[in-house]
């Protein structure tokens, strides 16, 4: 029932544990350093370490259904990953990265009845409500309205981001670059909200890889 699983692992260990230069021992060795703190979310589509293909160590990150972030709270799990992630790893770049096609966001607009899933992204109803009112009236269609719900709550966690102290204090004295993207499933490609709209990122073209090591 776990082959796909130890397949996958038994690839990771060719390119990170059984070459001349084993990232990982060296990461063991020299400790982590990542350059990123991603907030995504839980959908098994849009999982950073898949979509970026990135090397061990790149980056911290924290998922949560729709990459919803919740408004500061002591001792919850994203205000402790982030308080180690700041003050401790020196991370000055964080990215919230919502997705198209979103389950948690179509719940939201569905108004779901399950009390665990309601309970946790019912914070996220101011969005919902702004995308109600930003969209075009003649636009209303259902996946047009989730579209446009799915910006708006990267927007809201950016804003809810800022209320907690970790973020508070770096952003008081240093650098931090906060980033709002959207991953679009369907299309193949990042969005990034930048100057007060949404605009594709662009993407060089590279050679195709042959190398499995983020598979």
């Amino acid at each position: 029932m776990t082959e796909k699983l130890l397949e996958g692992f038994q690839s990771f260990r060719q390119f990170q544990y059984e070459n001349a230069d084993p990232l990982m021992l060296r990461l063991i060795e020299e400790g982590q350093k990542p350059e990123y703190f991603i907030i995504s979310c839980i959908d098994s589509r849009a999982n950073p370490a898949t979509i970026f293909r990135a090397q061990p160590g790149t980056f911290f990150n924290f998922m949560a259904m729709g990459a919803i972030v919740r408004p500061y709270k002591q001792g919850t799990a994203l205000s402790a990953a982030l308080q180690f992630a700041l003050e401790y790893s020196g991370v000055r770049k964080i990215i919230i990265l919502g997705h198209t096609h979103c389950g948690a966001i179509k719940a939201l607009a569905e108004d779901i009845e399950d009390p665990e899933i309601a309970s946790f992204i019912d914070v996220a109803h101011d969005g919902l409500e702004r995308a109600k009112n930003s969209c075009p009236h003649h636009a209303h269609d259902s996946e047009t309205l989730l579209r446009c719900t799915e910006q708006e709550i990267v927007l809201q966690s950016i804003k809810n981001l800022e209320t907690y102290p970790a973020v508070a204090r770096v952003m008081s004295g240093e650098s931090l670059e906060i980033h709002g993207w959207i991953f679009d499933m369907q299309a193949g490609q990042l969005q990034e909200h930048q100057g007060g709209k949404w605009d594709t990122i662009k993407i060089n073209p590279c050679p195709v890889a042959t190398d499995q090591r983020a598979l």
